[in-house]
Formats: structure tokens, C-alpha cells, sequence
């Protein structure tokens, strides 16, 4: 019995006080706002200026409500850095034909609500980003694309190249020098070859919503946020990975065409993708604690994806399938949680049958 005391009271006490095992809240935001930075860099190096626009409206927006609810309650309950993060991921998810000052209204009203009805509570369940978009869309759906794949092309092995073709997505110079030199020095080794246009579409897809764009610069992103443990890899990891393989095998079969033949490069660098992967799909506070609830939970941020996104180029699905899971969250958080008291009544049964 004492073995197992001393078991459970070294899984309660840290033998590293003072030491942070991850980094802090506002170490990650910092470095959150910092990766979002870099992508509004592109945008002026690409002269999207309406799409600056729209992002900074929405930023203004996001900052009011919280310098409004500072002065109303006089409770600095939310940081600044965190309401700005949030401005910029709202504005960067709107097309940039969105109108300014209807971004910034939403940003405002939205945040402001959120931090009335969340005011006494500590778990913030669902991702206000989600929802601020899903409004603008609801208002404005018209500035928002459709889907870019046609449905004769749900059956075709790689209606990307289709796509690369007709001229939806660019193709950059260097891209025919880049994929020639894969082609023939590294892919032929394992029987692969890479299309033309692909790489462009990892550079940038020139999509009117901001954070469908710079994929590349997105992954790096996700290699400073996961390489220090600021984000746990798993739910990301196994989300994107459920997703691929579903599209991969399934998405022309049910269509009509044939098993196994998906285009999973359309997929992950379309419809924001690995943009809701790095950034929104494991906001703090909006997804499991545990390791089995987090493995749930990015399961069946996979298999919603495969059936709301389908193959890609969606406007908002992917903002759906954050808010499908924040949803899912609350029950596996409830869970955890019973399971949580039900750990710490037995370490009380066991500390106080010890002590008599």
C-alpha cells in the first residue's frame, strides 16, 4: 500500500519546481502574433493591400472590445495579445473583398459577447474566431468563394493539376525548374513524380482569403510551435493524417471513380487546411487535456473534415470543423473531469487509510 501512495503522490507533486515544462501562455501568444506578423508581410510584399485592410479592421475591431470590457468591468480577464491574435486570425480568414467596417463590427460585437457570457467561467469551449466567421459569412456570403472543384471533377485521380491547368492556381517560374530537378534527382527513387504547379500552390495559391494563401510559410510556422512543445503535435498530427488518407482513398470512389486515387495535395493546401491545423484547431481551452480524449477529438476532426471539406478548395469548411469539435469537446472534457474525481476520491481513500 505504501509503494502505491508514494506512486500517486509523485504524480501529484513536480520534482522540478519552479521550471516551466512548456512555455508560458503569453511566450506562445508572443510567438503566435509574431508567425501571424510574418504572413501580413507577404501580403504587403504581394501588394494584397484590401486584404491588409480588411485584416486590420477586424484587428481595431477586436481591440475595442477589449479595451470596452476593461473599462466596464475593470477586470483584465483577457490579455491584449490574445485579443489581438485573434483580430488578425478573424481578418485573415475573411476574403479581402470583405467590407472593412462590417469586419470590424463583427470582430467587435463577437468578442465583446464572448467575454460576457465566459466571464466567470475558466473553460473558454469554443473558438470565437469560428464563430466571428461563420457570422461574416451568414452576412456576407457573397464575397466569399465558392467551391473551386466542379463536380466533374470529384471523380478525376488529381483534379488539382485540372485546376493548375484552367489557371486557377499560378504557376510561379521557378516552379518548373524546382519540380524538374525533384523529378529527376530525388522522386524517380521512389516512383513518384510531382506535377508542376504543386510547388507554386505550396508558395502561395493567391486564394482571396489571406490564410489559404502562404502554405509554406504556414508549415514553418507549425515547426516553431511544435518544436518547443508550445502546441502538442498529436491532435494536429492525427487530424491531418485521418483527413489525407480518407481523401486519399475514398473521395473519387464514392464519385464514381476509382478506390485510392484522392488528391490530398489539394486538400491540405486548400480550404485553410494547415492554416486551422497550426492555429485554431487546438486553441487554449478548446480541446481535451488527456491523451485518449485528445486522440478522439482529432479523429473526428478528421472524419468531419473528409465530409464537410471533402477534397478541399471549401470557403468555411474547415472554420465548421473547429466548431463541430470545440462541441465534441465538452463531452470529452466532462469525461475527463469524472474521471479526474474519481482518480482524486481514491488518492483521499488511500492517503486517509495511510494516515489511520
Amino acid at each position: 500500500m505504501k509503494n502505491k501512495t508514494d506512486y500517486l503522490q509523485n504524480k501529484r507533486v513536480s520534482l522540478k519546481p519552479y521550471i516551466y515544462e512548456k512555455p508560458s501562455i503569453s511566450a506562445v501568444s508572443i510567438k503566435i502574433f509574431v508567425l501571424l506578423l510574418l504572413q501580413i508581410v507577404l501580403l504587403v510584399f504581394t501588394k494584397s493591400f484590401n486584404a491588409i485592410i480588411v485584416i486590420a479592421s477586424a484587428t481595431i475591431g477586436a481591440l475595442l472590445a477589449s479595451v470596452i470590457h476593461y473599462l466596464l468591468i475593470k477586470k483584465k480577464k483577457f490579455l491584449s495579445l490574445t485579443n489581438l491574435i485573434q483580430g488578425i486570425t478573424i481578418g485573415m480568414l475573411l476574403p479581402e473583398s470583405y467590407p472593412p467596417l462590417t469586419a470590424l463590427v463583427i470582430a467587435f460585437a463577437t468578442l465583446l459577447i464572448f467575454k460576457y457570457v465566459f466571464e466567470n467561467s475558466e473553460n473558454f469551449w469554443i473558438n470565437i474566431v469560428s464563430v466571428s466567421i461563420l457570422i461574416a459569412y451568414f452576412i456576407g456570403k457573397t464575397y466569399f468563394p465558392d467551391f473551386l472543384i466542379s463536380k466533374e471533377l470529384f471523380s478525376i485521380k488529381n483534379p488539382s493539376v485540372q485546376l493548375i491547368n484552367e489557371g486557377v492556381f499560378p504557376i510561379y517560374d521557378f516552379d518548373i525548374t524546382l519540380t524538374g530537378y525533384l523529378n529527376a534527382n530525388l522522386l524517380n527513387f521512389f516512383k513518384v513524380t510531382l506535377p508542376q504547379g504543386i510547388i507554386s500552390m505550396l508558395w502561395d495559391t493567391h486564394s482571396v482569403i489571406p490564410a489559404f494563401r502562404f502554405n509554406l510559410l504556414t508549415i514553418i510556422a507549425s515547426i516553431v510551435l511544435f518544436s518547443d512543445g508550445s502546441f502538442s503535435l498529436l491532435i494536429p498530427s492525427i487530424f491531418l493524417l485521418v483527413y489525407s488518407l480518407l481523401v486519399r482513398m475514398f473521395f473519387p470512389y464514392i464519385s464514381g471513380g476509382e478506390f485510392n486515387q484522392g488528391d490530398i495535395a489539394l486538400a491540405l493546401l486548400t480550404s485553410g487546411t494547415l492554416f486551422v491545423s497550426v492555429f485554431m484547431i487546438q486553441w487554449f481551452g478548446t480541446h481535451p487535456m488527456t491523451i485518449i480524449g485528445k486522440i478522439i477529438y482529432a479523429l473526428f476532426a478528421g472524419i468531419c473534415a473528409f465530409f464537410i471539406v471533402g477534397c478541399g478548395t471549401s470557403p468555411v469548411g474547415m472554420v465548421y470543423v473547429v466548431i463541430i469539435c470545440n462541441i465534441l469537446n465538452l463531452l470529452i472534457r466532462q469525461i475527463e473531469e469524472k474521471r479526474m474525481d474519481i482518480l482524486m476520491h481514491k488518492i483521499t481513500e488511500i492517503t486517509s487509510s495511510e494516515d489511520r
